[in-house]
């Protein structure tokens, strides 16, 4: 109490003693003129570096803070792009200057273009440092603005990092504020790059809608045609990717469309051009899909887009394969190697190591483990950008976390004294009155304790959940990054060994290395189920069936009817775990086997009994009960068996198939 009271008499008494602050001097007529004479010839590229090495010792000069920040903003930009090297100087000084002088929003437009800076010398993780500080300052000025575009230049970078979960939160963020504040030119870029993001995350579906999202947001933009030409191309390259050729085609050819095209931005009109002869290859044609290749390649080569002419590359030495011609393949393919390694593009050197893999069965083995080893230290390399990526998104939440103590140590100052009353109040009153609360004290003190009690064992059970979902995610990415590896391997191997020792045309030796690609697909499938903890009891079991429906593609090819009656969230998780495992193998046995135009799907619950009744029921082709059951019944038998429940199957040909199961809740 005593400290207290003599901390707030100190600061009272070192208040007072302030002075007044003093103006500080306007900048001298002379040294002003020069530096504005340097900015001019800066600007009409007279002797620009020297011009800035001038003007920025003229500004060093100036004792006046905010006039010298105004100054140094004026000059760092302009020496942005520039070669005198001093850059780095000025912006140093510029947040030094902004900082001390608490000028926030200064601080943070230094920031923001030391990011650009570091982006044009392709330093990304400096640059992200950068951009974060800067959006970091202009939430704080609540400055809408400048703050969704501080996040839409994170994102980018995330992208380029392939770290899309981190782009994909802040590119929603820029979408909302550039939804509020009417900015549709940002609102357009960043529903492009979510498409962009969700494609690269393989979620063709959203990235589409996003991509419709963008084009109605370029209806509200000026000279919005190279935004639609981008995005119709985006496009294309999605459709590209679920084999729907025709309609990747048709917006290829959309933005090929785009008046003037060619003369406004020749990198996207070379881009669409070779994409729209490789995806004509791909549906079979042939006329003229070789020479708007070569023409694709031609002007990538004029404006040195390497990236462009790898692809180009590739694309035509596809065409040679198609049509046999395996020497020009070949070619090509090496040729495009060597473009993308002097540009250490590492998506081109894997693909040309996959396409001269398959076109050169004697070199395979070389081939393939020249691709696994690369892609395994690319894997690497992006974890580690990613973490450097949280570790910085964490200091900064430090730092947020810093100001607010800071701002409660202001407000506990200036209310120090009203508390220094109001409890020396209340510990007159509890002496009065302690012998009369003493009862209420222990009850108070028991429930505490209870109450932490709880807590413990809350955080307990946290502990248990969050250490099997880490085991889950381990096993998850054993599966996916070593097993899986290996099974890749092993089967290129099979493909060298066939080539090697002259099998062809083995219909066996073909249905073993299908059957390998499905253990892969299979053990890719149970990682990204593991990953995502499906069975996690506060997620909705009947939400986890329509993704179940939605992703075998249930709803598109039968007619559809589900009924559910069932509290899920009363059910055990194992019930619900082995009942979705039931349910996925029934569906793909229908799927492979059945034939249906119908399915049927119900759960409904027997109070009295106390057991779920689950019935699938489709109008397929059937069979008949003295056939030997396949794998597939097999394993929903063994997992009925597993719950203590009964199922009964009732088929016969052509009259479809019902199977009910009764499983016991308890």
């Amino acid at each position: 109490m005593k400290k207290g009271l003599y901390y707030l008499v100190v600061l009272i008494f070192i208040y007072s003693c302030q002075s007044p602050p003093e103006n500080k001097p306007e900048v001298d007529p002379q040294l002003r003129s020069s530096i504005l004479e340097n900015l001019k010839k800066i600007d009409n590229n007279i002797n620009k570096d020297e011009n800035l090495v001038q003007a920025f010792q003229s500004i060093q000069k100036i004792e006046n803070d905010s006039l010298q920040i105004k100054y140094l903003k004026a000059i760092d930009y302009r020496a942005l792009n520039s070669n005198s090297g001093i850059y780095l100087d000025i912006n140093s000084l510029g947040r030094e200057k902004a900082e001390k002088y608490k000028d926030t929003l200064s601080l943070a437009n230094f920031y923001w273009n030391l990011g650009d800076s570091y982006l044009n010398e392709n330093k990304a993780d400096k640059a992200y440092y950068a951009y974060n500080e800067a959006q970091y300052l202009y939430n704080l000025k609540d400055d809408l603005v400048n703050y969704a575009q501080m996040l839409y230049n994170l994102a980018l970078i995330q992208s380029q990092a392939k770290d899309f979960t981190g782009a994909e939160v802040n590119l929603i963020k820029v979408a909302e504020i550039s939804q509020d504040i009417k900015n549709f030119d940002l609102l357009y870029r960043s529903y492009n790059l979510l498409g962009i993001t969700n494609y690269n995350l393989q979620n063709y579906e959203v990235a589409i809608r996003y991509y419709n999202n963008a084009l109605q947001a370029s209806g509200k933009v000026e000279d919005a045609d190279l935004y639609q030409a981008a995005t119709f191309n985006n496009l294309g390259n999605v459709y590209e990717k679920l084999h729907k050729y025709e309609l990747a085609i048709k917006n290829y050819r959309k933005t090929l469309s785009i008046k003037d095209l060619y003369d406004k931005d020749p990198y996207l009109y070379a881009m669409a051009l070779d994409n729209l002869a490789y995806n004509r290859l791909e549906t079979g044609e042939l006329q003229n899909v070789l020479p708007d290749m070569e023409k694709a390649l031609d002007i990538r080569k004029q404006i040195k887009h390497l990236a462009g002419i790898s692809i180009s590359q590739l694309h035509i030495a596809s065409y040679y394969d198609f049509i046999g011609d395996t020497t020009q393949a070949i070619a090509f393919a090496e040729a495009a190697n060597t473009t993308a390694k002097s540009n250490n593009n590492n998506r081109d050197i894997l693909k040309s190591w996959k396409l001269l893999a398959d076109l050169q069965p004697e070199n395979s083995y070389t081939y393939t483990t020249a691709y696994i080893d690369l892609s395994e230290s690319l894997q690497v390399e992006e974890r580690q950008v990613r973490n450097k990526f949280e570790r910085i998104r964490f200091e900064t939440d430090e730092v947020m976390q810093r100001a607010e103590m800071l701002e409660e140590e202001k407000t506990f100052i200036f209310l120090i004294s009203s508390l220094i009353i109001i409890i020396g109040s209340s510990l007159f009153v509890l002496y009065i009155q302690r012998s009369k609360n003493r009862s209420l004290e222990l009850e108070r003190d028991q429930k505490i304790a209870d109450e932490k009690i709880y807590e413990l064992l809350l955080i307990q059970s946290a502990r248990k959940d969050e250490g099997k979902r880490e085991e889950r995610d381990r096993i998850a990415r054993e599966l996916h990054d070593n097993i899986l590896t290996e099974l890749y391997a092993n089967r290129m191997n099979l493909m060298f060994y066939k080539y090697k020792t002259g099998i062809k045309g083995d219909e066996k030796f073909g249905k073993l290395t299908d059957n390998l690609m499905d253990v892969e697909k299979q053990i890719r499938n149970l990682s990204h189920e593991l990953s995502n903890t499906y069975f996690d009891e506060h997620k909705e079991f009947g939400d986890l069936i329509q993704d179940l429906i939605q992703k075998l593609q249930l709803e598109s090819t039968h007619q559809l009817t589900v009924d559910d009656s069932v509290n899920w969230s009363k059910i055990p998780s194992n019930i619900k775990m082995h009942t979705y495992r039931i349910l996925q193998e029934a569906i793909m046995n229908i799927q492979k086997h059945a034939e249906a135009s119908f399915v049927f799907i119900k759960f409904s619950i027997n109070e009295e009994a106390n057991k779920i009744e689950f019935v699938v029921k489709d109008d397929g082709k059937g069979f008949t009960n003295h056939k030997k059951p396949g794998i597939g019944l097999k394993n929903i038998k063994s997992r009925v068996q597993d719950i203590q429940g009964k199922i009964s199957i009732d088929s016969s040909p052509g009259y479809g198939t019902k199977i009910s199961i009764f499983i016991p809740i308890n």
